[in-house]
């Protein structure tokens, strides 16, 4: 299986070409260069291998949320690609991915790691991304020996209403029946640097003695910073098409969680004006 995988979503730019279970990938600064270096990456990858982009068998794109304007250049060129060379396209959720980046369940052929070390079994994993207009990205993924399954959807919320929604979705999980502790809490994505005074005065405020809001303070302290890799897309990719979900180039759309990115003119003016 030949697969070439991109993700734009975030201030990466990130390119991998997976050709029966071996990667080769490239990294680069994203952000207006995308538009650019997309397409003339993924050709380098092509040449370097000795292949054409017909010989492709799936195209996988990190589909968002993230970025708008690296969004859709990662939709045009996986929709051109595929209309070009009837190509399926597997849409992969860039916070999946960055969990799949940090955490890998999957080997390299997209089947599920036997003995994944970083997030075995049971695992929850917290991915954030900054969202610009003082919010963030997130969701909420379990590991499993099939792979990840979600415990909530994409998101975007302001730091404080985040903590309280990821409070509410622990709040529902059991307890190990054994021992009685809680799953094991990871967290990973790029919202922590410029969020971290928001988190931080939200942790402050709530209650210290609540386990899960302790797991998750401690989660978020120790989160990698990360930003989602291509061969993470390509590795989920594969296994999406085994699934059959993988879709048509006409359907290759983003994944968008946030309604309204900009304000009216008269909108502006009321938040100036004085209360």
């Amino acid at each position: 299986m030949r697969v070439l995988a991109l993700d734009t979503s975030t201030e990466a730019l990130s390119v991998s070409l997976c050709v029966d279970g071996v990667c080769h990938t490239r990294d680069e600064a994203g952000g207006p260069r995308a538009s650019q270096r997309l397409l003339p990456l993924c050709a380098e990858l092509l040449q370097h291998a000795g292949l054409r982009f017909a010989d492709l068998d799936l195209i996988g794109m990190g589909a968002g949320p993230g970025a708008f304007t690296g969004l859709r250049t990662a939709a045009a060129v996986a929709q051109g690609l595929a209309y070009a060379h009837a190509l399926p396209v597997a849409r992969i959720g860039t916070l999946q991915a960055q969990a799949e980046t940090a955490f890998a369940l999957l080997q390299a052929d997209g089947s599920v790691r036997p003995d994944p070390v970083a997030a075995e079994p049971g695992t929850v994993v917290l991915v954030a991304n900054d969202a610009r207009m003082g919010e963030l990205y997130w969701t909420l993924l379990r590991a499993s020996p099939e792979g990840w399954h979600s415990l909530h959807p994409p998101a975007v919320h302001a730091p404080e209403q985040a903590v309280l929604a990821w409070a509410e979705v622990l709040a529902d999980l059991p307890e190990h029946l054994d021992t009685g502790s809680l799953p094991r809490l990871l967290a990973c994505g790029n919202a922590w640097t410029e969020h971290d005074d928001g988190l931080s005065a939200v942790f402050a405020s709530l209650s210290p003695d609540n386990p899960r809001l302790s797991a998750l303070r401690r989660a978020v302290l120790r989160a990698v910073a990360c930003t989602p890799s291509a061969a993470a897309v390509a590795r989920l990719a594969l296994q999406h098409h085994a699934a059959g979900r993988s879709v048509p180039a006409a359907q290759a759309q983003p994944i968008y969680v946030r309604d309204k990115v900009a304000q009216t003119t008269a909108e502006r003016a009321l938040a100036r004006a004085p209360a």
